[in-house]
């Protein structure tokens, strides 16, 4: 499963969240994407890897922005990143390599598989927009009522419509 990762589309990912002057001014998305690059799947998990882009993110941010941890965001907004909000970046940043796999049935099982296991909207959101050919409409239907049942609307509204 390897997969080209560049720092450009990790930066992508992170901006949302961290936004512009943390992801351009620090080298946070290098970080991620080095933890990225490093997943071995013959010896690594996606929660392993999941674990270790948390931990290249959260090393920044403190070393940034210390213990208060609050950081500018686009909007001008000042906000305080928490701990529990982490997995869902790292999340964002696992997207960046999911969104890059190749559709097979390979991938497809390790997508599903960690999507279940996890929750993770990136693995789901990736089934769902790539992996047609692999899953029924009514599964995918499924996947559709969870993410809408479990996620914040503006998480996926640009990519999963409303139901009519």
């Amino acid at each position: 499963m390897p997969v080209a990762i560049s720092t450009y589309s990790v930066k992508c990912a992170l901006r949302p969240y961290l936004g512009s002057d943390m992801v351009d001014g620090t080298p946070i998305a290098e970080e991620a994407a080095h933890a990225l690059r490093s997943y071995a799947p013959y010896k690594d998990t996606l929660e392993d890897l999941a674990r270790r882009v948390g931990q290249a993110l959260f090393d920044v941010l403190y070393s940034t922005l210390g213990p208060r941890m609050i950081l500018r965001l686009d909007s001008g907004e000042m906000a305080r990143i928490h701990m529990d909000e982490l997995p869902d970046v790292a999340d964002a940043v696992l997207g960046v390599m999911f969104e890059g796999m190749t559709v097979y049935s390979v991938s497809y099982q390790t997508l599903k598989d960690y999507s279940l296991r996890t929750g993770s909207l990136s693995a789901m959101r990736v089934l769902y927009q790539k992996y047609d050919d692999f899953q029924s409409a009514d599964e995918k239907a499924l996947m559709a009522r969870i993410i809408r049942d479990n996620h914040p609307r503006e998480r996926y509204m640009t990519w999963l419509k409303d139901e009519a």
